[in-house]
């Protein structure tokens, strides 16, 4: 445990003296807080990979610090300390979560017997959730909190929201949480909002009869009859009008369909899997977002990281990536994919080294090969990757000219939008292609060209 860090909390200075030095033996770090607000500033700082609290702190008690330790983060083991006469407290510590417990007075070798006892059995846990969930590659904090935020929502059958910019891997949590679920054996449908048709919203969703409307010429089954006793994949909910997710949200509330031109509901047990790239608060504060559906959809919420927010994962996935492949990184190119921003994320990522992989004339791909060229930060929340002809010269981590003197001279919507028509001139007209050199679905390049110019 040389490597690991604790966060004692205690109101009382000598007992979280005694207890810094007696642990300090065993851990790499340990920090302290005289109070369950001064250990969640901590908290936010910076993650322990365990925390000892006392129970009776006259700002905020053990039992709410708990609470709001495992809502949070909930990876983090917690051990309670007490006296003799509060173990009934501690026993309903220990069904809200708590790892363990110590009473007072401590034992420094009870002490840390327990402590390290205690991160060895999660540190178990993760590697098991690994073994679980061996799709979501990465060895960083963020992205062993997500695996086994992964295994805990496959646990439960509660409706799951996944937030994260474009490209993190919202799908893929998706299928894992299925995939590990008690309805692994039903359908997993997914399906993109962008691309749901206004006006045939219902029959999408709900189903339709045979002569329901003009061109129903056979009965359909709609997506929540599709994925019946499985799971429901929602991607891009930002896109869902508020009409449309009044209607789902009345499903929701009880399970019933009712196909367009059918006189008979029926119940359906699905369970609902969402995805945003879009931060869930603005879009409440800005109206695009019903509040009641919100809460409804995340029962459970998993939040992804961007890339650039775990940089130490880059050498773990382009390996992943490249495998089969009989190309390898040079430590040079490594050094330029750790450097780069990756709007795109995972996503782009992906696509560098696809494109890397065909200019590598041997075994070695450099960083002439990967030629990364953002189109500007902020735009689409994605980034292309440009090819060089041969013998041209490599701009390498540089941004091209051509953005800049785009945003001196235009709104945001007119750089995306030039951004959008140069990926499609690059891509020589094929919508495909451009959506992923930008590192976004085909129906969202699809939707921003609809848009109106300013």
């Amino acid at each position: 445990m040389r490597n690991a860090s604790v966060l004692v909390v205690d109101d009382d200075r000598c007992s979280l003296d005694f207890m810094r030095l007696a642990l300090s033996g065993e851990f790499a770090q340990v920090r302290t807080a005289t109070g369950g607000i001064e250990a969640l500033l901590a908290l936010e700082a910076s993650v322990p990979d365990l925390v000892i609290t006392d129970l009776r702190m006259p700002d905020m008690d053990g039992l709410e610090l708990l609470q709001l330790v495992k809502e949070r983060w909930p990876e983090v083991p917690l051990i309670l300390v007490t006296v003799e006469q509060e173990i009934a407290t501690v026993v309903e510590a220990v069904q809200r979560g708590a790892t363990n417990y110590l009473t007072k007075p401590v034992s420094p070798s009870s002490l840390c017997s327990i402590a390290v006892r205690a991160l060895a059995t999660t540190c178990a846990s993760r590697t098991t959730a690994d073994r679980s969930v061996p799709e979501i590659l990465g060895s960083s904090r963020c992205m062993v909190r997500a695996r086994h935020l992964v295994c805990l929502a496959a646990r439960s059958d509660v409706n799951v929201l996944i937030t994260g910019e474009t490209g993190t891997g919202k799908e893929l949590v998706a299928r894992a949480i299925h995939r590990l679920s008690s309805l692994s054996r039903g359908p997993f449908i997914a399906h993109n909002c962008a691309v749901s048709p206004q006006d045939l919203f219902e029959s999408l969703f709900f189903g339709h009869r045979r002569g329901a409307f003009t061109g129903a010429d056979r009965d359909h089954r709609g997506l929540l009859e599709q994925a019946d006793g499985g799971v429901l994949f929602l991607d891009e909910l930002e896109c869902l009008s508020l009409q449309h997710q009044g209607k789902l949200l009345r499903f929701l509330d009880d399970g019933r369909i009712q196909p367009v031109g059918s006189e008979q509901d029926r119940v359906v047990a699905v369970r609902i899997l969402s995805a945003t790239n879009r931060e869930p608060e603005r879009m409440l504060a800005d109206g695009s977002l019903r509040e009641d559906l919100y809460y409804r959809l995340r029962g459970f919420e998993i939040q992804l990281p961007p890339l650039r927010g775990r940089r130490q994962d880059i050498s773990r996935l382009a390996e992943h990536f490249l495998s089969g492949t009989g190309k390898i990184l040079t430590s040079g190119a490594l050094d330029a994919l750790r450097a780069f921003h990756w709007p795109g994320n995972v996503r782009q990522l992906r696509n560098a080294l696809q494109s890397a992989r065909a200019l590598a004339s041997g075994a070695m791909i450099g960083n002439r090969d990967l030629s990364l060229t953002p189109v500007s930060r902020g735009v689409l929340g994605a980034v292309g990757t440009r090819v060089l002809e041969p013998g041209a010269e490599e701009s390498s981590l540089k941004p091209s000219p051509e953005p800049a003197k785009i945003a001196s001279g235009g709104s945001l919507r007119s750089l995306e939008r030039q951004a959008l028509l140069d990926a499609l001139r690059t891509a020589q007209g094929h919508r495909g292609k451009a959506a992923q050199a930008l590192g976004i679905h085909r129906s969202t390049l699809r939707r921003k060209l609809r848009k109106p110019e300013d």
